[in-house]
C-alpha cells in the first residue's frame, strides 16, 4: 500500500520527517508540496506521474492539508480524498506495518478516530483548572 501526501509549501515533507521521527523511516510514501512559485498544474503532473509509478494493482491513500484547497482539488481530481494530521499519518503508517489492514480498513479507522485528534484548546485548559 502507498501513502501520498499533499500539502501547500513543505508541510506535507515536514509532517512526514516528524512521523519518521517518532515510528520510524517509511517506504512507500512520497510527500508532495504546491510551492508559491508553481502552478497546481505543475504539482497535478508531478502526482499524476507518482500515481503511474504506482499502477492500478497498489492501493493508495492520499493525504491532503485543507479541504478544498488547491492542493485537496488536485487530488481529489484524480483519486479519493482524505485530511491530513499527524496523529492520523502516525496511525496510518502503524496499522499499514500489518500486513492484514487492507486500504479500507485504514480508511474507516482513520475516518472513525479523526474527530479526536482535535480538540478545543480553551475547553481543555478549562477543564484543567477546574480538576
Amino acid at each position: 500500500m502507498q501513502f501520498i501526501m499533499v500539502s501547500h509549501g513543505d508541510l506535507a515533507k515536514a509532517m512526514l520527517g516528524s512521523a519518521e521521527m517518532i515510528v520510524g523511516k517509511q517506504e512507500r510514501v512520497q510527500a508532495f508540496g504546491l510551492e508559491p512559485t508553481e502552478d497546481v498544474s505543475t504539482l497535478r503532473a508531478e502526482v499524476q506521474a507518482r500515481l503511474n509509478e504506482i499502477g492500478p494493482d497498489e492501493g493508495v491513500i492520499c493525504f491532503t492539508d485543507l479541504f478544498s484547497g488547491s492542493p485537496f482539488n488536485t487530488v481529489v481530481s484524480l483519486m479519493a480524498d482524505y485530511g491530513m494530521n499527524l496523529p492520523m499519518m502516525l496511525e496510518a503508517f502503524m496499522m499499514r506495518s500489518n500486513p492484514s489492514n487492507d486500504r479500507e480498513a485504514i480508511c474507516e479507522k482513520l475516518i472513525k478516530e479523526a474527530p479526536s485528534t482535535f480538540i478545543d484548546v480553551n475547553k481543555h485548559l478549562a477543564k484543567e483548572t477546574d480538576d
